[in-house]
């Protein structure tokens, strides 16, 4: 009896077991794949870049997002560099750009994310993007009416920096400047130079309308644009120089159009040379030195420093000073222009130099008008149609209504005259310098002209 109790017992132990085990895996949730978080529309990724990126880094930044997904093997890169980003899966990509507005080489990043398990990382840059060596945007006009914008806290978003009475408070330094008229005897002729140095001038579109704007103005106002071969080729010329072309060609090309103009019966030409273009800036003995950026080894004219590809205001200054014109003027619009100024007015024969704004500053696109918001306003005018440059338009508006006041037969306007005006009017009409994000100047001679034909004395009492 106790046997089959304890038999019966044991059965029970085991079917209870086996329940047990059978109730167990029916409770026990079958294995599920986690969840993989996407990132599949504009909105979501606008929202990414918004939580995952640190803001306080650089202030005044202006974010644009790229409509499309960046491919697999796709090349992102930038103008002027071979640095290159392939994506290794479908990602998302923000331009960063901390000087809105700004069309030469300035501080910016570019920003991808990708599609699946979101993960931000940011490389920082200095030009506009390259999607397959094509431009995303053209031109710092074109990025900034981009409506893809989801950040912004630029300078363009701020009541101007300037009130009317400091804009027009501004004075030019050292004028008028010694020569600005004389009494010479021989024929008096105009030229006008117009030089820049950018290897792919088609990526440049707002320096191809500064050039194409000059060229126009100034021969309006009777003066005549030096041409430079531009294709050897086919010998297509062009009304500007390219420093960088290759193998020195535009440096060699300058120098002719000096030994042309090497005559003391040449004293009395005016002269107005127009810079534009990529510069950088390097500390050098304690002291920060602008450069033109060449794609060629340069070691100046007399070949008395180490080689780099780099043309210095030094240089502008060796070759122009061969001029016998007692009457050179500059306008400089470039990142850094003032640090142009020094060397160009230490030429005896150098009547002033206009600079668009000083070291450490960037030159603007005339697509700020557009921006703001109606927080931004032009203190002295409207929007026109300009192209180019913020400060490029504002020059080139004085030269067109110097010119429509011309009569047929009268000779061309000096040209120091011609730079004031031009510095007057962007005092009125640049928003780059309302804003307070360049300072131009006007500087006139500081050393004796070498002009054989006497100084009108009138003109050097201070």
């Amino acid at each position: 009896m106790k046997q089959e109790h304890a038999g019966a017992k044991l059965l029970f132990f085991v079917a209870a077991l086996a329940l047990s085990a059978c109730s167990d895996q029916r409770q026990e949730p079958s294995p599920k794949a986690a969840e993989i978080e996407e990132v599949t529309n504009v909105d979501d990724a606008k929202a990414h870049f918004l939580k995952g990126i640190d803001w306080s880094e650089r202030s005044g930044a202006r974010a644009t997002l790229y409509y499309d997904l960046l491919k697999r093997n796709d090349s992102l890169g930038e103008r002027s560099s071979s640095a290159m980003y392939h994506p290794s899966e479908y990602e998302w990509f923000a331009f960063i750009d901390y000087e809105p507005g700004a069309y030469f080489k300035h501080p910016t990043a570019f920003a991808v994310l990708t599609y699946e398990e979101p993960k931000i990382k940011v490389y920082r840059r200095s030009h506009l993007p390259l999607l397959n060596e094509e431009s995303i945007w053209s031109s710092a006009s074109e990025l900034l009416q981009d409506e893809n914008v989801f950040y912004d806290k630029s300078w363009t978003q701020r009541t101007p920096f300037r009130d009317t009475e400091s804009i027009l408070a501004h004075k030019a330094e050292h004028w008028p400047p010694r020569m600005s008229s004389d009494r010479c005897p021989n024929e008096q002729r105009a030229y006008a130079v117009l030089i820049h140095n950018l290897t792919d001038l088609s990526r440049s579109p707002e320096s191809i309308d500064n050039l194409d704007a000059m060229a126009a103005a100034l021969t309006a106002n009777g003066y005549y644009v030096q041409e430079f071969i531009h294709d050897p080729a086919t010998g297509e010329k062009r009304a500007y120089l390219d420093l960088a072309a290759p193998k020195g060609a535009g440096i060699y090309q300058l120098i002719n159009f000096i030994n042309i103009h090497q005559d003391f019966n040449d004293c009395c030409e005016e002269v107005l040379v127009y810079i534009t273009g990529e510069t950088s800036l390097e500390k050098s003995d304690y002291r920060e030195e602008v450069s033109f950026d060449i794609p060629f080894a340069y070691a100046g004219r007399e070949q008395n420093r180490k080689p780099a590809l780099k043309f210095y205001p030094e240089d502008f200054a060796v070759i122009f000073d061969e001029l016998k014109t007692c009457h050179l003027n500059f306008i400089v619009d470039t990142n850094n222009a003032e640090g142009f100024a020094a060397d160009l007015l230490r030429i005896p024969n150098t009547e002033s130099v206009l600079t668009a704004c000083a070291l450490n500053e960037y030159t603007y696109s005339c697509a700020v008008e557009t921006l703001g918001g109606g927080s931004f306003e032009d203190a002295f005018g409207i929007a026109q149609g300009e192209k180019g440059s913020e400060f490029t338009s504002s020059v080139v508006k004085a030269l067109f209504e110097n010119a429509a006041e011309r009569k047929d037969g009268d000779p061309p306007e000096a040209a120091a005259i011609l730079v004031k005006s031009a510095f007057e009017s962007v005092k009125l009409f640049d928003l780059s310098y309302h804003g307070g994000k360049t300072n131009p100047k006007l500087q006139g001679r500081t050393l004796n002209s070498r002009c054989p034909c006497g100084i009108d004395h009138e003109l050097t009492r201070y």
